[in-house]
């Protein structure tokens, strides 16, 4: 009995005990906890004032159903695609024509809408409409090459990794990229000078350490800010409790500057907050 006893103090102690990564998420929300907090409060009271979300007391609506990522679908698609021979990746360009935009092969080649209006085409029976004077590479992140060859540089690139955890792995709603591979990324031969690169990261330190410290860096690419994407309801509550040790109403995004001759000082001086409204809480 006595045996027994001391096996389930040490299995209780254990599942109680947090990790190195835990404890780095707790010490990171409590420093970021007030600022969210008072930010989030400022722009919730302006909405209001603006007639723009509804009442506090207003109920809280029951949880979103699951969506897949439509996106993400689309590439696991792309993975399957023959590849393509140099010879045929230097003609990979195609221009969208606004009379035909409802047979056209997007995957693995350049697209582009050289016109002054936006063109609306359709894929696996979804209508997306391609903003003017824009192109676009629908592929894989091992088939990106089409991309560099197009020999076009960019003012903004935002990189939304899928990064790797528990959740992911679950659920097994899209496969997850390790951070070393993120580094293959050719950003040097797609920025211009001066581009923004933005990063979503998760709230998990050890993958903000890593684009603030090793990614970036990579890439000569200087950080700049750091956003907070805070999501609320159509009430102005946090679609989840500012503490729930599960799931934080707030995701971090890192800015940074390619190529720029301008320093810009301790990033942490540089943060700010902006809100999206769901209509409902999430599950």
């Amino acid at each position: 009995m006595t045996n027994q006893l001391n096996s389930f103090q040490k299995r209780k102690r254990k599942r109680s005990d947090l990790n190195q990564g835990e404890i780095d998420s707790k010490v990171f929300h409590e420093k970021v906890r007030d600022f969210i907090m008072e930010g989030t409060k400022s722009l919730v009271d302006s909405a209001r004032s603006l007639q723009y979300l509804g009442p506090t007391e207003e109920a809280v609506l029951g949880p979103v159903p699951s969506q897949e990522c439509g996106l993400s679908a689309l590439c696991e698609m792309a993975k399957a695609l023959p590849l393509v021979d140099d010879e045929e990746q230097e003609a990979c360009v195609q221009t969208l024509d606004p009379d035909f935009t409802s047979h056209l092969d997007l995957f693995s080649r350049v697209t582009e809408n050289r016109w002054d209006v936006a063109t609306v085409v359709t894929l696996m029976g979804e209508e997306y409409v391609i903003p003017p004077q824009t192109a676009f590479l629908l592929s894989d992140f091992t088939r990106i090459q089409p991309l560099v060859r197009y020999g076009k540089k960019f003012d903004l690139i935002v990189l939304d990794p899928p990064w790797e955890n528990k959740s992911v792995k679950r659920s097994r709603r899209y496969s997850f990229l390790p951070s070393s591979q993120l580094k293959q990324l050719p950003i040097p031969l797609l920025a211009s000078s001066n581009c923004f690169v933005v990063t979503w990261v998760t709230n998990r330190p050890s993958h903000l350490r890593f684009v603030r410290d090793e990614l970036y860096p990579h890439w000569g690419v200087e950080v700049v800010a750091q956003w907070f994407w805070v999501k609320v309801t159509t009430s102005g509550q946090f679609v989840f409790p500012l503490d729930s040790e599960h799931k934080k109403p707030y995701e971090v995004l890192v800015l940074g500057r390619y190529g720029s001759s301008v320093r810009y000082g301790k990033f942490d001086d540089h943060c700010f907050i902006f809100c999206n409204v769901f209509c409902t809480s999430l599950s």
